[in-house]
């Protein structure tokens, strides 16, 4: 069962005040700025100040000692400065991602995943696009709001036939059979809240659905 968001609803956004700065973040994090960054191409230390100040902090902001290649740091920041509008949940919903199955929050004793916001046309495609991931992931907060903590990336069970799994990020994607009348091949990327088990890690110790609706 899918449950279809209207922008009607109670899922407030995040304050003005902070999109606005969000909306200066991308900007600023933009070419202009990325001639004083460092030399793997990430964003320059005052654009992290801000985004730190603001709660998420870009891959390319963090600790570089976490085994992953340049390469995919490179199109870590890259998904990052396109999801930025997406803070925003009404900007989300207008733009496509706009179906949260069942309705519900996801949560298990490993951790969160929080409501999953799906594009269905990007997720029928069974292609994945790095700036367009299939899922939008959301946490909801105490005072009512939802706050974005990262993208899910997903293929179809039915439209994967290759016996290995599929690779993205320079990842394996994780088979769920639980998922859909065929299961599905997914991978997260906490690309704004950090991860204490990882940035590919399925579940987030730091998410919870203690403040779902109806929780």
């Amino acid at each position: 069962m899918f449950f279809h968001v209207s922008r009607t609803m109670s899922f407030q956004p995040r304050t003005l005040a902070a999109g606005a700065l969000l909306a200066f973040a991308l900007c600023a994090a933009s070419a202009p700025v990325l001639a004083h960054s460092d030399d793997s191409g990430g964003p320059g230390d005052r654009v992290c100040t801000l985004l730190g100040m603001l709660g998420p902090t870009p891959p390319q902001c963090q600790d570089q000692s976490d085994g992953i290649s340049p390469e995919v740091h490179a199109k870590l920041h890259d998904l990052f400065l396109s999801v930025l509008p997406f803070f925003n949940f009404d900007v989300a919903v207008a733009a496509g991602w706009d179906t949260i199955p069942g309705g519900q929050c996801i949560e298990s004793p490993m951790g969160g995943m929080g409501y999953h916001l799906q594009n269905l046309d990007q997720l029928a495609n069974g292609h994945l696009n790095l700036l367009r991931p299939e899922a939008l992931l959301y946490a909801p907060i105490e005072d009512g709001s939802l706050k974005f903590v990262g993208v899910e990336y997903i293929i179809p069970g039915d439209l994967w036939d290759d016996p290995e799994p599929p690779v993205f990020l320079e990842q394996p994607l994780h088979f769920n059979p639980n998922v859909g009348p065929a299961g599905i091949w997914a991978l997260h990327v906490w690309v704004v809240e950090e991860n204490p088990n990882g940035i590919f890690a399925d579940w987030n110790p730091d998410v919870s659905c203690e403040f779902a609706a109806g929780a």
